[in-house]
Order: structure tokens, then C-alpha cells, then sequence
């Protein structure tokens, strides 16, 4: 490399005049080296040629060394790059850091299924913003993460990695990990890529890469959503294109989706990187494009620009410029990104990591706090029936003297972390290199095609917890622990059943833990590559635990998995269930604390768990409506946003700021929440919309506001929820983002299908068109203290003006009784809670013909009742 200082190598012009400076000095060769991202487990990244490469993906993992070592390794492969080649271009080193940095000893964070369910974007910045620090000591200044999916099918496997089925929740959650990653060390910042853009969660079939089939409405309305979000507000600096085609578009070779919709639509001015081999499968897979050249060709004209992959391409990118397939000034556009995020990231600056400041583990005490901190707030309580008549089973008393710990997935660490774990993920790579390896032993190579069962932790990393050794802990020598596996993940094996039974016979209770194990591929049950057609236990898991609920052991289940499951048979089977998806590396820390009653649970799902896969994709609103099906449910077994706690809440005092609100104003709620129990707890409040009328269809409801909030007994919370109307904006072709004027309905509670206080507000004026910088997030704000003194507070701020309100009869409809102050409530209340959704084919009705048509379950006496009532409230309500 020369000694002589050119305009791009000083670091006090602007980083536009740098870009073109070194453009300007590139040759083709070095140019297309730039749009290179090798993959380190297929490629000997840390022999670089002359030209060098633009980025090195998973170079520091692969080497299985310890921090310090690792680094060192990164340190000599960016000398490399600095000094060898003619114009000392850094390299850009990239590993994946979604549920923690993917290297050996550093911490492994429950997956991001679970993180989505502790329903706190606060906690997962913070487990961002610690990775992003381990990120930056080691050199490494890209994380391919977070996904930014929308999961609405349980039956994808990649559904572990995804927060859930939500647009708001996802985006709060993707919103909060790019901001922690990307803000965690001014002095060496790092990318954040969101993934994947877009649809790729909407795969037919829920068949991971496959077509999805979704309008543009849908794709703005729904999938794009967290994507805006995280780019808009986050400021995410990274993105990577889906494999999937959306009307037989390919996403990675679009022009419309990769520049027109996300950078001139979105905003986004980062870097694009292609998914793994996603830019060959444009020739190989979609056979938009005659041979390989033409395929990097479309995909850098789409905006695409580093190619992530098993081989380096940069030879067929050179070949496609001199065949005049690909124009220079494409290529141009796709190396000044690339330059541009060095630059941007001060890699010319700073190019090494200090050595001195790199730790001996990445897993320090106070980075396994917050993983187990994580971990138990995402235990969901799915159940917790009484037993024998007594409290619930859960949590577990003084009494117990002895439990039965059983299952395949209790003790064995690879059944608690998710599939991009650095142990999952690397111990399966390694095994496919043994099995690639002609040299191999055969057991090696005949392991390659098996299954779940013979996952194999191949790798060294930090300790992982497992749910036998958190309960041994916890319970102390005074308790008896034994422990049966009962049975494998997935094969039919059943030689345990007896020994298992055996144990819980002889316990006070039975945990029971089941579940997944995840894999890439292969070698699991869930994750990428690995969908399921029914979305139940593998293997005979159900049989195991129905072997154990047989022996009258009051029974726990745990699930530890990365999809939600079809449970209906486990609901009568068990008193208590809990879900514990992939805990992570103090999983068994977390739950034990859980069902002793450390710790209160107050995970939510972020996913429905519905009767049968049959009915999906079914989003969340549409289980809380009547179902289609003769012969099946479409209702969920546990719905979207549910989750129980050791201790009770009670919502009430809504009222609404104004009952009309303009169509480009802010909409205020308040209401209270008490903990009427008598232990300390967390309640997750829910807030959710419906835009009654549209010019298109909308969805039955949508999240829009959340917070976790904790409560010791006795105490209350007022809440205050400021939702901008331009959230409730519906997506048109020619107009752009549009809220209309019409009704908005909100219901409030613990889960959406547990919204016990409602209300209305009407969008006045005329169409408001937000644009694309529309707000996308509402605000909430808690207030702690005295009920008595809120209630006081809030009853002063009722409007005092009173309505005049249509008096309601027998004779009127459903809707009337629905939308009247007091006749709402008196129905819902007398109709069991239910929704307007499992209303809905009623709403023309009369109140005596809904009577006439129940066939004796709403007997005319309780019609006569309700009409009194509603007449003895006055026909002039205050609101």
C-alpha cells in the first residue's frame, strides 16, 4: 500500500468526498471485491486475495476461539486488508447477534420469541445495547439482525426468531434492539440489519422461502409496518432482502421493493446485504435471469449491495460489467454503500480492536443477570387450575417434599436455545463439515441425515442452565429431585414411559418439561428450514405426558419450544402449563424462580396458540370472532397477548380525553389498574383498536399501545394512553397513507380476548394524508399510587356535560344495545365478557330476536331485566 495520503484516507472531509475519492481510484476488480461477503464456514475468509473483500460474515465464530483469541484473528484479517492490498480498504466483519453475539463465551439470551414475550422493549434494548458492547470489543461491526417479520403462521419454522404476530409489537420490539445495538459505543458504532425485507413471513404454506401471496395493502399494512418503525425511528442502518417472491417478484432482484419502497418510501439509506446464496437463487431458484452473471447483475440494478455467500462472487460481477450485462454505474451505486458504512463506522480510523480490553469470557455476572432477568419475564402462564379442590397448583408450596423432574427436553441444553444460538448453530456446522469431510469416521457422516435426537452440543461455550438444575437449586437439600427423560424429542421411543411414571408416582409433583429442539435445516423440530404440518408435540411427547397426568401426580408441563403449539388436549390433560419457548442460557434458573413463586409470572404471548394448524394463517382478531369451520375451531386456545399471574388486576374509570377527535389530532385515554391480590406483580396492559368503517376492509382490531407495569398489592396505576389517529391510516395506491374520518373502537384489558373496559371515539374532518413520516407510535405514561386518590382524579376529569342517548328496548339491535353507555356493558356482561367480533352475526338483530334465536339460552326474563335496567340508569348518561 502506498505511503501517500490521498482525500479519502483524511478522516476531516466529508465522508461524500472520501466515497468518491476512492471510487475514483478503484479498478473493476477491486471494485467488484467490495460487493464480496464471504461466508467463514465455506470460504477461508482470513486468506484474503489481493483485491480483498468488502465484508467477511461469520469469520470470528467459526474459529470456536476464545474472545481474546478471536479477536487477535480478526485484528490480522483486517491487517491484511490495510496493508496488503493496493488501497487498504477495511474489511467489515459480520456476525449474526439476535439472541447474543454468535461467538464463543459470550451470552446466550433467551430466543427473540421470548423476548418478545416479557412484552418490554426497555429490557430488550438494554440486552441490544450489551451485545453491541461485545460486538465493538471484538471487532465486529455488523449484527445480521433483528428480524423484523411478521409470524402468522406457527406452522414456519422460523417462527422462534420472530417477535410474534403483531406489527406494533414487532416493530416496538425490532424499534428497541436496533437503537440499543446501534447506540451501544459512539467511538465504534455498529450496523444493525434488519431482516427480512419483506413478506417473508407470509410464505404459503407457512414452507420457509416459498411465494407469498399478500396484496400491497397487506404488505404495507401489516409487513412493512416494523420495518418503517425500525428504520424510521430506530435508524436501523442495515437491511437484508427476503428469499421469497411476492407475485412472482423475487425480492432481492426488485427494483420497486429494494429502491423505490424502501429507500425513497422508508427512508433507508444503509447498507443492503443479500441473504445467504439469496442472489444465485435468482438463476438457480426463481429463473428470473438466464445464468449467474445475469443474476448479480439484477440484483445489484435492484439495490442489493454485498452478496452474502458460500463462494465469492466478485469474478461473475466483473465478467457481467465487460459483457455489458450490468452497467459500472450500477456497480458504483452498490461499492459507495459499502464505502460509505466504513466510513461511516470510522473503520479507516480505527480498523483494530485493542486486545487489552478484550475479557477473557463475554459472559460476565452482569450479562447473565440480564439474561436471566429476560428469561423469567417471559415465562407465560398458560394454566393453573386448582387441584383437589385446593389453590391453584402453582405456585409450589413448603409442602413439597418431593418432585418428579421428566422429559426429553428437562436436562439437555440444546433443548432450550434457539437455532442461531452460537452452540446450536456452530455444533451444527461443524457436524456438517464432519459428515462433508471424506475422511470423516461413518457415524459422523450417517449423522447428517438424521433427526431432532441426535443434535449434538459439539461446541464449547458458556454454562448453560437446565431446568433440572435450576429446580435442584432452587429446591434446596431439603427437597427431593429425581429426574426421568421419559422419552427423546422426536422419535417413537417409548421405553422410558415406565421409569418416568414410576418417578411421578413416587413425587408430590411432576414437571414435566417438553418441547423442541432447534435446528438449521436439519437436526431439529423448529427453526430455519424446519416447518411442521400440524404444529403438535414431536415424536410422543403428548403420549408422555399423558402418561404422567394418568398417575394423579399433580402435573406441570413446561414447554420449552420455538413455535406455538396446538394444546386444546394438554388444557384437559394437566392443571398447570407454562411456556417457557427457548430460555436461553439461565432458562432453568428462570423457571425454577417461577414456580416457586420467586418470581411472578407475567410473560404474554406474543402468538396465538390456536386449536388445529388447519386454520392458519388466522390472525389474532379473527379467533376472537365465530368460526367457519363444521368440524373444527377457529377460536385460539390461548390467544394473542394472554398470560396469568400469581396475583389479580381489575381495569376500570375509562374515560376519554373528547369523544370526537380530528383526523390529523392525537387521541387520549385514561383508566386505572389495580393489584387486588395479595402478592406483588406485573400486569401487561393492552390497548387495541378497531377503525370501524374504512374504504377498505380493516382488521377486526390491532394493538396499539402497550406497557408492562408492576404493582405491589393494594396499589394502582393510572394510566394515560396518547395514540396519534395517523395510526389507524389505511394504505392507498393513489393517495399514500390516508385517515379517514369514522368510529374508532378501543378495548382495553389484560389480553385480546380479556378487554374489559371499551369505549368510542369518532375521527372528525376530512381525509388527512400523514404522509410517510406519519407517527407510528402511541405513548403511554403510569402514574402509581392510591386508588381512591386516582379514581378522585378521574372522575373530576369526566367531561361534566351530559349526552342525550337513544333509549334502548327489546326492539333494538345488537349494534344499538352495543353502542349505548349502559346497555353496552349490561349486554357484555350478561353475554359472558363476549366481544364485538363473537357478536358480530348478530349485530342486525333485536335484542328479542337474539333471545328468540338462542334457543332458550337467553331466556325472555333476561331480556326484561336488561331493558329495566338500562331504563333505570336515565336515558341522559354522562360521559
Amino acid at each position: 500500500m502506498t505511503s501517500e495520503v490521498h482525500p479519502y484516507q483524511n478522516p476531516a472531509l466529508p465522508i461524500e468526498e472520501r466515497v468518491q475519492d476512492l471510487l475514483g481510484r478503484m479498478t473493476l476488480e477491486e471494485k467488484a471485491a467490495q460487493t464480496a461477503s464471504p461466508f467463514g464456514s465455506a470460504v477461508d475468509v482470513h486468506n484474503p486475495p489481493p483485491t480483498g473483500w468488502g465484508s467477511a460474515t461469520a469469520a470470528l465464530s467459526t474459529l470456536g476461539l476464545p474472545p481474546r483469541e478471536a479477536a487477535e484473528k480478526g485484528n490480522e484479517l483486517q491487517r491484511k486488508h490495510i496493508e496488503d492490498t493496493r488501497l487498504g480498504i477495511p474489511v467489515l466483519l459480520a456476525e449474526e447477534a439476535l439472541i447474543g453475539l454468535k461467538v464463543r463465551d459470550a451470552t446466550t439470551y433467551p430466543d427473540a420469541i421470548a423476548q418478545a414475550a416479557t412484552w418490554e422493549p426497555e429490557l430488550v434494548e438494554e440486552m441490544a445495547r450489551a451485545i453491541g458492547a461485545q460486538m465493538a470489543r471484538i471487532g465486529v461491526r455488523q449484527a445480521l439482525s433483528p428480524l423484523a417479520d411478521v409470524a402468522r403462521d406457527p406452522r414456519w419454522g422460523r417462527v422462534e426468531e420472530t417477535y410474534g404476530e403483531e406489527p406494533y409489537l414487532v416493530g416496538s420490539m425490532a424499534t428497541s434492539f436496533v437503537r440499543g445495538l446501534q447506540d451501544t459505543d459512539h467511538h465504534a458504532p455498529v450496523i444493525a440489519t434488519l431482516k427480512h425485507f419483506i413478506g417473508y413471513g407470509a410464505s404459503d404454506g407457512g414452507r420457509n422461502t416459498d411465494p407469498a401471496q399478500i396484496g400491497q395493502n397487506e404488505l404495507r399494512e401489516v409487513h412493512g409496518v416494523p420495518f418503517e418503525m425500525a428504520i424510521g425511528v430506530g435508524g436501523a442502518k442495515g437491511v437484508m432482502p427476503a428469499y421469497n417472491t411476492l407475485d412472482g417478484v423475487p425480492v432481492t432482484g426488485s427494483k420497486k421493493y429494494l429502491q423505490d419502497l424502501l429507500r425513497r418510501d422508508y427512508g433507508f439509506e444503509g447498507l443492503v446485504t443479500s441473504d445467504l446464496n439469496a442472489v444465485s437463487q435468482l438463476y438457480t431458484k426463481h429463473g428470473t435471469v438466464a445464468d449467474s452473471s445475469e443474476a448479480f447483475a439484477q440484483a445489484l440494478r435492484a439495490g442489493v449491495d454485498l452478496d452474502l455467500d458460500n463462494a465469492v462472487n466478485s469474478g461473475r460481477i466483473v465478467e457481467a460489467v465487460r459483457n455489458g450485462v450490468l452497467a459500472e454505474a450500477d456497480l458504483d451505486r452498490a461499492v459507495s454503500n459499502v464505502l460509505r458504512a466504513k466510513f461511516g463506522l470510522g473503520l479507516f480510523e480505527q480498523p483494530y480492536t485493542n486486545l487489552d480490553e478484550v475479557p477473557e469470557t463475554l459472559d460476565s455476572p452482569h450479562e447473565r443477570a440480564l439474561a436471566r432477568t429476560l428469561a423469567e419475564k417471559a415465562v407465560v402462564l398458560l394454566q393453573n387450575k386448582p387441584v383437589n379442590g385446593a389453590d391453584p397448583l402453582l405456585p409450589l408450596d413448603g409442602k413439597v417434599r418431593t418432585i418428579a423432574v421428566i422429559g426429553p427436553n428437562a436436562d439437555r441444553p440444546m433443548g432450550q436455545l434457539g437455532n442461531y444460538s452460537y452452540q446450536v448453530l456452530d455444533s451444527m456446522t461443524k457436524r456438517f463439515a464432519l459428515a462433508a469431510d471424506p475422511q470423516a469416521r461413518l457415524e459422523n457422516a450417517e449423522a447428517a441425515t438424521a433427526g431432532a435426537d441426535e443434535a449434538k452440543l459439539l461446541v464449547e461455550s458458556v454454562p448453560v442452565v437446565t431446568f433440572l438444575e435450576g429446580i435442584k437449586r432452587r429446591a434446596g437439600n431439603d427437597t427431593t429431585v429425581l429426574y426421568e427423560r421419559g422419552c427423546p424429542v422426536a422419535a417413537e421411543d417409548r421405553t422410558g414411559f415406565d421409569a418416568a411414571a414410576t418417578a411421578a408416582q413416587a413425587a408430590d409433583v411432576a414437571v414435566v418439561v417438553v418441547g423442541d429442539q432447534a435446528g438449521i435445516g436439519s437436526y431439529g423440530t423448529v427453526g430455519e428450514g424446519i416447518d411442521s404440518t400440524d404444529c403438535t408435540l414431536p415424536g410422543v411427547q403428548r403420549e408422555l405426558v399423558e402418561a404422567i397426568a394418568a398417575t394423579g401426580t399433580p402435573t406441570v408441563v413446561v414447554l420449552s419450544h420455538g413455535r406455538p403449539y396446538a394444546l386444546k388436549w394438554m388444557t384437559e390433560a394437566v392443571p398447570a402449563i407454562i411456556s417457557s419457548f427457548f430460555g436461553g442460557e439461565e432458562a432453568g434458573n428462570a423457571l425454577a424462580s417461577v414456580i416457586f413463586g420467586d418470581v411472578n409470572p407475567a410473560g404474554r404471548l406474543p402468538m396465538s396458540m390456536l386449536q388445529s394448524a388447519a386454520s392458519a394463517p388466522l390472525p389474532y382478531w379473527r379467533t376472537l370472532q365465530p368460526s367457519s369451520y363444521f368440524n373444527g375451531e377457529t377460536t385460539a386456545v390461548f390467544p394473542f397477548g394472554h398470560g396469568l399471574s400469581y396475583t389479580q388486576f381489575a381495569y376500570r374509570d375509562l374515560v376519554a380525553e373528547a369523544h370526537e377527535a380530528a383526523t390529523e389530532s392525537t387521541i387520549r385515554l385514561t383508566f386505572t389498574v389495580t393489584n387486588t391480590g395479595e402478592r406483588a406483580g406485573e400486569e401487561v396492559v393492552q390497548v387495541y383498536g378497531r377503525d370501524v368503517i374504512g374504504s377498505t376492509a380493516r382488521r377486526g382490531r390491532v394493538l396499539v399501545a402497550f406497557r408492562r407495569i408492576s404493582l405491589d398489592p393494594g396499589t394502582a396505576a393510572k394510566i394515560t394512553v396518547s395514540i396519534p389517529a395517523s395510526m389507524f391510516a389505511l394504505w392507498d395506491a393513489e393517495q399514500g397513507w390516508v385517515v379517514e374520518p369514522g368510529l374508532i373502537r378501543f378495548y382495553i384489558g389484560g389480553s385480546s380476548a380479556d378487554t374489559p373496559l371499551q369505549t368510542k371515539v369518532a375521527l372528525t374532518g376530512r381525509d388527512h394524508l400523514p404522509g410517510p413520516n406519519r407517527q407510528l407510535f402511541s405513548t403511554v405514561l403510569v402514574e402509581t399510587g392510591s386508588y381512591e386518590d386516582f379514581a378522585a382524579q378521574i372522575a373530576a376529569a369526566k367531561n361534566v356535560d351530559t349526552l342525550d342517548v337513544a333509549p334502548v328496548t327489546a326492539e333494538s339491535t345488537i349494534r344499538d344495545w352495543l353502542d349505548h353507555p349502559v346497555g353496552g356493558e349490561l349486554l357484555r356482561a350478561m353475554m359472558g365478557g363476549a366481544s364485538e367480533e363473537m357478536l358480530a352475526p348478530a349485530m342486525g338483530m333485536t335484542l328479542a330476536q337474539m333471545a328468540y334465536y338462542s334457543q332458550g339460552q337467553l331466556p325472555e326474563s333476561v331480556v326484561d331485566d336488561l331493558v329495566a335496567k338500562v331504563q333505570n340508569a336515565g336515558t341522559r348518561v354522562a360521559i
